[in-house]
């Protein structure tokens, strides 16, 4: 994120915030995305929680960055929730640094008046940026229920043998050979999958998706010509509850995430397009067991969109090419646990 974002983002109360309100058990709003349809989200402090109550919705914000959106289950504490910077001391000039939970509106969205003073909803997803301040003014106009437009429509949900569930996705027909359409599904961890359609409303399925979990999906349209991309996002869905048995982590989580170390930039080119390319290096990962372990390089954009490259634990390099000269790229080397589902997330420096 540019410092001059981040200066819009935290000055957000006295300019630039929508008027906007959740229900009065989350109190969020909603912010313009430079350059995006998308928005980001601001919160005040009391939205920030010091301890997680059951049955309660909660998003985890890492580094500034919805990563996990869950409802919390004391009698099945396995949302990987274990460690975070409680309200009362959390330093707001520097969440970007650190990990945080926010309790959730029930809606799964922010309302807010847009230019034409028309009440609308934005969708709350893995992905989106949150800023946090002290306290926010509450607009009693926008107390109204709205009903929920997603972008694309979600036909139909399946469980597998292996417990793992399926998506299957009807999604946005373009006419316009110039564009592209690719659907992504984001789940906890922000791994995404992502599969590129021919143009038309032929519905997709994406397979692999772990058991009673929210996910995003979002569409994004692509400019091949410009590069310029607009990004629609529906309300966050949960997959079905495929009643997994109980299973140990073939993996510590604790020791991946102190021993491993983070994805870094080796070299950085700019191509006569215009577009940049950097090589990104990673380290080994010890006792990689490629049948009960997966890992891979995420590279995700200002945009929310994500490049996601497989690897395995030897540690090596790759290069990604295509980047905006003037955008900043996140960088995280996710491990994902194939016994549990659970991921580590181990982030490197902004790219």
């Amino acid at each position: 994120m540019n410092l001059m974002y981040k200066k819009l983002l935290l000055s957000v109360v006295s300019l630039s915030v929508f008027a906007s309100l959740a229900p009065a058990e989350a109190h969020w709003s909603a912010i313009e995305r430079p350059g995006q349809a998308r928005k980001d989200f601001v919160i005040s402090r009391d939205e920030v929680v010091n301890s997680l109550q059951n049955q309660k919705l909660y998003a985890l914000v890492e580094y500034g960055v919805i990563s996990k959106i869950f409802v919390w289950n004391e009698a099945k504490p396995n949302e990987y929730v274990t460690s975070y910077i409680p309200g009362y001391s959390l330093p707001i000039e520097m969440i970007e640094e650190l990990v945080f939970v926010a309790q959730m509106p029930d809606s799964l969205s922010v309302n807010y008046v847009d230019n034409s003073g028309e009440v609308k909803a934005e969708p709350i997803n893995h992905g989106d940026n949150v800023a946090v301040v002290e306290e926010l003014p509450i607009d009693l106009a926008t107390k109204v229920s709205l009903p929920t437009q997603n972008p694309v429509q979600v036909i139909s949900n399946a469980v597998a043998s292996d417990y793992s569930t399926s998506m299957t996705i009807a999604p946005i027909a373009i006419n316009d050979a110039n564009k592209s359409v690719e659907v992504q599904v984001i789940t906890n961890g922000i791994s995404f999958t992502s599969i590129a359609t021919d143009n038309s409303a032929t519905p997709i399925t994406i397979n692999n998706l772990p058991s009673d979990t929210f996910v995003s999906v979002q569409t994004v349209i692509r400019d091949n010509t410009t590069n310029e991309e607009i990004i629609l996002q529906n309300v966050v869905t949960k997959t079905p509850d495929a009643q997994i048995p109980v299973v140990a982590n073939a993996r510590d989580v604790a020791a991946d995430k102190a021993t491993i170390a983070a994805p870094v930039v080796s070299a950085r080119s700019v191509g006569s397009n215009g577009s940049r390319s950097a090589t990104i290096e990673f380290a080994g990962i010890p006792d990689f067991d490629p049948t009960r372990t997966i890992a891979s390089i995420m590279v995700v954009g200002p945009g929310g969109a994500t490049t996601s490259v497989g690897v395995n634990g030897t540690g090596s390099a790759i290069n990604i090419g295509d980047l905006g000269l003037d955008s900043t790229y996140r960088l995280t080397l996710v491990i994902r646990d194939l016994n549990s589902g659970e991921e580590t997330l181990i982030q490197g420096a902004n790219l």
